[in-house]
Formats: structure tokens, C-alpha cells, sequence
């Protein structure tokens, strides 16, 4: 797979340089968007840890977006962003530097009617966004789950025969040091069915995640360190992790919406020179949502997910295949503050209404458990019960431009925690934000 997307993506770039092509500026389009946002957490650093001072704080992040139409069907999209922690030790110059972010170029029809192709950074999400969603790898931001940088490098073919849509590409998500072998890459194939018949949409899709071989590498002292790489980052070998993936949603009814998600993974977990584990894991999404035309809008729902859990290693070796499911760069919400991705098999309950014009107001109620035991630690045990968890949220569009938001959330840990680590977590979240 990793040879064909390489192949597609090297062609493309030929085929750019060898058509020669004359852009004039049509038309350029300015938005972007500002945030703030004030957080409040107690009993939050370590989960249900007793005695955890509450902290609070906030933040802000600033978007700007131009987008020029040209000629031919082509695109440029140029953005600056950027986001902070007010107060924040690396707030300054490095904190308010702006990103280049998106920064892409898109081309419809080329060379080809139903083919657009996409170069740059940009915004990535296949299917649900279970493994891919957040391209971010490291933010400064106390709250980084609520980062707004959530990008990828990429170079992506869209091929629409409608009703049927194909995505092929790739994306870097790693490449640290220039001429090493230790590059972490992603491949992908995402084929899109839509049938008007009960508004369903069928999204079936391969992902590869290709890890580099390491190599060696020199420290400051001038030793020769292996270097370590793969999902356990322990690997000293070049491996692969490929997610094969379904997901269907439909309104079989009128205000009734159902969705139903399958997840296999398989490849490589560690390699070593001494040691070889396989991974095997899998996934499962299930929802019912159903929306009452009456007064107030009132809806409610119900979700059940399942990750797979790995039962860990007794001995500190660990042997045979790793069964926990890899989020890799997924981009899903399952829950405030514990929002498991790995290791679940959890329900939440869901509702919401309108109460009153241009406030909604939502309600999730989950409850946690494990979907493998593990082994017995110095703040959780051998159960399975991980807890439950309220999440309310309200949200006010004061005009069309400008949206308030208030979220209260209490993570109440289960029997899975021990005595003095069993404190129920909060959080409360003010925010408001501006587009433009």
C-alpha cells in the first residue's frame, strides 16, 4: 500500500512540473476567528488523585484565513494562527508567534474532471475521526485536548464519482532529523458511498502508518545512542500498523438517525532484536439519536463504544500479540475528562434541547468500564469498573458572529480506583468565540 500511495503522490508532483500552468488572481476571501476560553479543574492532574489543588486559568487563540480563488480551478488557501495560555513562561515572542496554518494548495479538474488534489497543510478527517482527526503532536496549552491546531502535512487525491468518493494520499506526520531513517508516515484509502435512500452514508477505509527504522543517532556527548520509535516506543525496527475500518449512518426514520462502526487493527506493535510482538486489536461504535419535532427541540440518544484493552506484563516482559486498540491521531469525544480512547466498553446516555431561541443545551451521562482488567497497581486494582462521568453544556449565539459557551463537567471514579485516588475530577468551562 505504502509503495502505491508513494507512487501516486511522486506522479502527481511529476505531472505538475511537466504541465506548465498560468494562475491569475479571481478572487480573495478573508475570515478567520478568535477564542477565549477559562477553565476551571479540581482533582484533575492525577484522575480521582486526593487532595489535588483546583487550578485555573485561560486562553485565547486567533485565527486568519485568505483564500484566493485563481484560474483553472485552483485554490490557494494561506492561514496564520496562533494560541496561548495567558500568563504562560513561553508567552512573548515564542507565544504569540503565528503558525502557517492551513497552507495548501487545491486543484479541481486536474488533468482529470472528477480528480482534485490537495498539497499542503491542512485540516484531515477520515470517516469519524476514530484514528485520524488531530494531526497535532505537541502544544504548549495547559488544556491541550482543546487545542484549536489540529493539522496535517498532506497530499491527498479526491476522485468523485458521485455517489461515490474516493480519498488516496498520504501525510508525514514525523520527520525529525534531515537524512535519518526514523520518519513516521501515514497512508490512506477512504471510499465514500452516499445513497439518498434514508440519507446513508457508507465510509470504508485503510489506513497504514508506517514507522521508519530508527537508526542510531549522537547525543551531546558524543555516544551513539539506538534510537526508539513505534506505538510502545521501544521499537528498534521499521514497522507498520494498518486500521481497516466501516462505518455506517442513516435516518431510517423521520428525526431518527443510526450509526454503526466497525475497527479492525493489525500490523506490528514491537520489534526488537530480542523481541517481536503483533498487534491485534479492534473497535465498535454504536448510536441512536432521535429528534422530536415539538416545542423545544428536545432530543435524546444513546452510545455504546468498545476499544480493546491489552491485560498488560506480569513479569515486566511482555510477550505475545498487544490486543489494546491505538487511537494513533483520532480526534473522537468520549467524554469530558476521562474520555477513554483505548481499553473501554463504555454507554452514554445523551439529551439536549432548546429551551429558549439561540441557546441549546446538552446533557451526556456515561458510564465507564473496562474492557480488560488489569493488573494490580498503587492507585487502581484489578476491576472494571472505571467510574461515571456527567457532562452538561450550554450554548448562547449572542448574534450570528459571536457564540457563548457554558460546560460543566464531574468525573465520579469507579471501584477500578483505589482509596485516596478515588475523588471526583471537575471541570467548568467558559468560552467565547467570534467568527468573521
Amino acid at each position: 500500500m505504502k509503495k502505491l500511495l508513494t507512487g501516486v503522490c511522486a506522479l502527481s508532483i511529476a505531472v505538475l512540473l511537466a504541465v506548465p500552468a498560468f494562475a491569475e488572481v479571481q478572487n480573495i476571501k478573508v475570515d478567520g476567528a478568535l477564542g477565549f476560553k477559562a477553565f476551571i479543574r479540581d482533582n484533575y492532574e492525577v484522575v480521582g488523585f486526593q487532595d489535588t489543588d483546583a487550578r485555573d486559568w485561560y486562553s485565547n487563540y486567533a485565527k486568519v484565513k485568505f483564500t484566493a480563488d485563481l484560474t483553472d480551478n485552483v485554490t490557494a488557501v494561506v492561514g496564520m494562527f496562533a494560541e496561548r495560555d495567558w500568563g504562560s513562561p513561553t508567552d512573548g515572542e515564542a507565544g504569540n508567534t503565528f503558525s502557517c496554518v492551513p497552507c495548501y494548495v487545491s486543484m479541481k479538474e486536474m488533468l482529470y474532471s472528477p480528480l482534485t488534489l490537495n498539497v499542503g497543510r491542512m485540516g484531515l478527517s477520515i470517516a469519524d475521526a476514530l484514528v485520524i482527526g488531530d494531526g497535532s503532536l505537541t502544544n504548549s496549552l495547559i488544556a491541550s485536548d482543546y487545542s484549536e491546531a489540529t493539522t496535517f502535512d498532506t497530499i491527498h487525491g479526491i476522485l468523485d464519482y458521485d455517489p461515490l468518493k474516493l480519498i488516496i494520499g498520504t501525510a508525514k506526520i514525523s520527520d525529525q532529523i534531515q537524512g535519518s531513517t526514523d520518519d513516521v508516515d501515514l497512508y490512506f484509502i477512504d471510499g465514500i458511498y452516499t445513497m439518498e435512500e434514508y440519507n446513508a452514508v457508507l465510509d470504508t477505509y485503510l489506513v497504514n502508518m508506517h514507522y521508519s527504522s530508527p537508526g542510531e543517532y549522537t547525543n551531546e556527548k558524543g555516544t551513539k545512542i539506538q534510537g526508539l520509535t513505534g506505538p510502545s516506543e521501544s521499537s528498534t525496527q521499521g514497522l507498520d500498523v494498518y486500521t481497516l475500518a466501516t462505518s455506517l449512518t442513516m435516518e431510517p426514520a423521520e428525526g431518527l438517525t443510526t450509526k454503526l462502526g466497525i475497527a479492525l487493527q493489525s500490523g506490528d506493535y514491537e520489534k526488537t532484536a530480542t523481541t517481536t510482538r503483533d498487534l491485534n486489536a479492534y473497535a465498535l461504535d454504536l448510536g441512536v439519536n432521535y429528534a422530536v419535532d415539538a416545542e423545544y427541540s428536545p432530543n435524546v440518544g444513546v452510545k455504546y463504544i468498545y476499544r480493546s484493552g491489552d491485560k498488560g506484563c506480569k513479569t515486566g516482559v511482555c510477550t505475545g500479540d498487544y490486543k489494546g486498540w491505538l487511537p494513533l491521531y483520532g480526534d473522537q469525544s468520549n467524554g469530558t475528562i476521562y474520555d477513554p480512547n483505548t481499553n473501554t466498553n463504555s454507554i452514554c446516555l445523551t439529551a439536549g434541547l432548546v429551551p429558549v431561541d439561540r441557546l441549546d443545551v446538552g446533557l451526556e451521562v456515561w458510564m465507564y468500564n473496562l474492557a480488560k482488567k488489569q493488573l494490580d497497581a498503587t492507585a487502581t486494582s484489578t476491576k472494571t469498573d472505571a467510574g461515571m462521568e456527567i457532562d452538561l453544556n450550554a450554548v448562547y449565539a449572542y448574534t450570528e458572529d459571536v457564540s457563548m459557551g457554558l460546560s460543566f463537567a464531574w468525573f465520579m471514579p469507579g471501584d477500578y480506583y483505589k482509596t485516596g485516588y478515588d475523588e471526583t475530577a471537575t471541570q467548568v468551562l467558559a468560552e467565547i468565540g467570534i467568527k468573521f
